[in-house]
């Protein structure tokens, strides 16, 4: 799977690939490249209010879905397809944040449920890939036997993009992560270790992967946290695990999370608990 976004992306110029993290790092660095940092700075405030918003614009999720009992299978099938499809992360977070939003809503017969989350996966490639590596409707259907006929698939289409009223434009915690990385490391963590540099970014983002894996396999951490504080979570856990300090105050700027706001979310992260506590699920139980 691939790891970063696309120029079709919510929070494209953040970053572009993984080895843009060093790259970037470099030209803060810099004396005569950190002005441009500098000019850029001007729009940091109109490029936070415009993702905060679309944060908000998120459906509230209430953990009443019929088909809860097939999510597991659903979430592991959308991973497979994006892993031999070589789609992001960001296309399998949204899509998950689609069919989990879709399914709290609807009662969908389990004959269609799979015909649903490939339909949410479409949506978010066609929204987050570009048309080199966007899936097609026969692509889709063929990895699972050519179940459905292509009208099923646009109707089907059709039926999600008017629940949403048309707007997917939804940041996910693979977003805001991908954002973030700008500041992942300090000046200070840069110069002290120079000839690790490589390694430690490497290993940060072999953190953030599984991080970012782990939270959507556990319905909870959509449920309970907005996308940025789990970003900001993911992002302290990931330095904890690689030997730096959780957080730091460039991180605080960016993310506007203090440590308080995101220590025991990351702490919970690290532990790879499989349950937060809910109260929906007590009752059920």
């Amino acid at each position: 799977m691939r790891h970063f976004m696309t120029r079709h992306s919510a929070f494209y110029g953040s970053f572009k690939a993984k080895e843009a993290i060093e790259e970037l790092q470099m030209v803060r660095c810099n004396k005569l490249q950190k002005e441009v940092w500098q000019d850029i700075q001007e729009y940091k405030e109109d490029f936070e209010q415009v993702i905060k918003s679309r944060e908000k614009c998120r459906i509230p999720f209430h953990h009443q879905s019929p088909q809860f009992c097939y999510r597991h299978h659903l979430i592991e099938f959308l991973k497979k397809v994006c892993v031999d499809k070589k789609l992001s992360h960001c296309t399998l977070h949204l899509a998950v944040y689609l069919l989990d939003i879709f399914m709290d809503n609807h009662s969908i017969i389990p004959d269609r449920i799979l015909l649903a989350a490939s339909v949410c996966l479409l949506l978010a490639a066609k929204f987050e890939e570009n048309y080199l590596t966007m899936p097609k409707i026969a692509e889709l259907n063929t990895v699972i036997n050519n179940r459905y006929e292509v009208r099923q698939f646009k109707v089907m289409e059709l039926i999600i993009l008017k629940f949403f009223d048309w707007y997917i434009m939804f940041p996910t915690a693979a977003h805001y992560t991908h954002y973030y990385l700008q500041a992942v490391l300090t000046l200070d963590e840069v110069k002290e270790k120079p000839e690790s540099r490589r390694t430690i970014f490497y290993e940060i983002h072999d953190c953030i992967t599984e991080y970012l894996d782990q939270i959507i396999d556990n319905i909870h951490y959509m449920q309970c946290y907005p996308p940025s504080q789990l970003a900001a979570a993911i992002i302290a856990a990931s330095r904890l695990q690689v030997g730096l300090e959780c957080w730091t105050d460039e991180l605080e700027d960016m993310t506007h999370y203090t440590k308080e706001n995101i220590e025991s979310l990351a702490t919970l992260l690290q532990s790879k608990t499989a349950f937060i506590n809910c109260e929906k699920c007590a009752l059920k139980n």
